[in-house]
């Protein structure tokens, strides 16, 4: 059953990443956090028909609360401010693969907090990530002087924040619903984006909202969707390998860039790629 809802949200988490790239020509990283979570909240309520919901929701344990609001005012901020960097700056096919490096950074939390180690095939997986990243990492582009790819490293900084969010995800969870932890989540973070918004003045930029409200109401369901479906994957199955699984789905985003957009594409990114393949598969399946 975990499996289902894991690969559901790693395509809708593909389709996500595709439209974000596309909106961080038009706003900036909080303008674009909160109508994205905005927007998003509506769908997730909507959820609340065909999912359940705890009991009493205004009993809820602190178990529950303390890191919704460690998301929403630490990792939250620095995580979108990252990755939307990222996307604008990089290529579809160069930052969204990073994402399998979420198990590798899941451990150490996974461990402590949830008593989950990787498997040797696991393992391998890991190692597999890790090289892949560093080749992007290097990917640097003839006559530049930076020795590290920059785009790159604001995903790998998302990924971290990513990593250290997904585990206090489940600690949430397991307090409540999945479909109730995505719409407190989302409503949550909503607020603490409109916030970020007037406090970095970008709040003269939501006019343009109107101009792709089409693009808005569909990622909108998008991304509840992915939440809920990868929210109920991670309540059911082990952690690392729901994230691999997950992660898996940008390779999909990737293909997009290097298809459609017809972004680079050198003998390194090549080897990245296949490296990212066969390590988020070695997760999966051990």
């Amino acid at each position: 059953m975990w499996l289902s809802f894991a690969l559901a949200s790693a395509v809708l988490l593909a389709v996500r990443r595709i439209y974000e790239k596309e909106l961080t020509a038009r706003f900036s990283n909080f303008s674009l956090s909160f109508l994205l979570m905005t927007f998003s909240v509506p769908a997730a309520l909507v959820l609340f028909l065909f999912f359940p919901i705890p009991d009493d929701i205004f009993q809820l344990p602190w178990r529950f609360w303390w890191p919704l609001i460690f998301i929403w005012i630490v990792l939250y901020p620095v995580q979108n401010y990252l990755l939307y960097r990222s996307l604008r700056e990089g290529e579809l096919s160069q930052v969204t693969p990073v994402s399998a490096l979420l198990p590798v950074f899941n451990i150490i939390p996974s461990f402590f907090l949830l008593q989950e180690l990787p498997s040797v095939l696991g393992a391998a997986g890991i190692v597999a990530t890790v090289v892949a990243t560093y080749l992007l990492l290097t990917d640097v582009r003839q006559g530049e002087r930076q020795k590290y790819n920059l785009p790159v490293l604001f995903m790998i900084g998302s990924v971290v924040c990513t990593a250290i969010g997904s585990t206090l995800d489940k600690v949430a969870i397991e307090a409540s619903t999945p479909v109730f932890y995505t719409f407190v989540n989302m409503l949550g973070a909503s607020v603490i984006f409109l916030v970020l918004t007037f406090a970095y003045r970008q709040q003269h930029e939501l006019a343009r909202a109107r101009e792709v409200i089409g693009t808005l109401l569909i990622l909108g369901v998008v991304m509840a969707l992915a939440f809920v479906a990868f929210a109920t994957a991670f309540a059911l199955g082990p952690t690392s390998y729901t994230l691999a699984i997950r992660s898996g789905g940008l390779l999909i985003a990737a293909l997009w860039g290097l298809v459609l957009l017809k972004e680079s594409l050198s003998a390194q990114k090549i080897l990245a790629l296949v490296l990212f393949v066969a390590g988020t598969f070695a997760l999966a399946v051990s």
